[in-house]
């Protein structure tokens, strides 16, 4: 989903920037040359200046779609804290013009997988973090990272509407990110949350 040298332009921006600085506005620790936060609940190590982003134990190791989202983060960051005030896609700035592939890359596959299965949707966000709370049939908010929840929701389908979903994201999210990664952001949430060891984007390079 990123360009072929996405990586190299957020790790020299990253690499420009204040550590301290950083850490204060994302909520990562910074010690010893090293950033420590979370990803997903997962335990992710960044090193300074270099931008190497990598899994801190034995889990799934991290995409280059996701070491960019993480580098572009802690660059970003405005210090601003989650309002749990809730936009849509739609909501975002541009984000009209990507709704259409948002509902074919992340809405449509979370309903049609999970739509029949709300107990399994549940046990497996709760696995990284994710908090149960009030909205369509089922919901959940998802630390993705210190300062960006986000929330999935779904309703079951019945004999007249098929099952549907929605990702929301907190208000303060722009502060942090831009609508193009914020929509990395969902996809790869989803992916390692619900659909682990999906490749669909493998290969991808358009800038989404």
């Amino acid at each position: 989903m990123c360009t072929r040298n996405a990586l190299s332009v957020v790790t020299q921006q990253f690499s420009s920037l204040d550590p301290l600085q950083m850490a204060e506005l994302s909520g990562a620790a910074y010690a010893k040359n090293r950033f420590s936060l979370r990803y997903c609940n997962l335990p992710v190590s960044v090193d300074y200046p270099k931008g190497t982003v990598s899994m801190v134990d034995a889990y799934s190791p991290l995409n280059n779609d996701e070491r960019v989202l993480l580098l572009q983060y802690l660059s970003n960051a405005s210090g601003l804290p989650p309002r749990g005030q809730w936009l849509s896609f739609l909501d975002l700035r541009g984000g009209p013009l990507h709704w259409l592939p948002f509902q074919r890359e992340a809405l449509n596959p979370l309903a049609r997988h999970y739509g029949e299965q709300l107990d399994l949707f549940l046990e497996l966000g709760e696995r990284y973090g994710g908090e149960r709370v009030n909205g369509g049939d089922v919901a959940m908010v998802i630390p993705v990272l210190p300062r960006l929840p986000l929330s999935f929701m779904l309703w079951k389908g019945d004999d007249e509407f098929p099952s549907r979903s929605m990702i929301l994201f907190d208000s303060v999210a722009e502060s942090y990110l831009s609508t193009a990664a914020l929509y990395v952001m969902a996809i790869q949430a989803l992916i390692r949350i619900w659909f682990p060891g999906d490749t669909r984007f493998d290969g991808y390079n358009n800038e989404g």
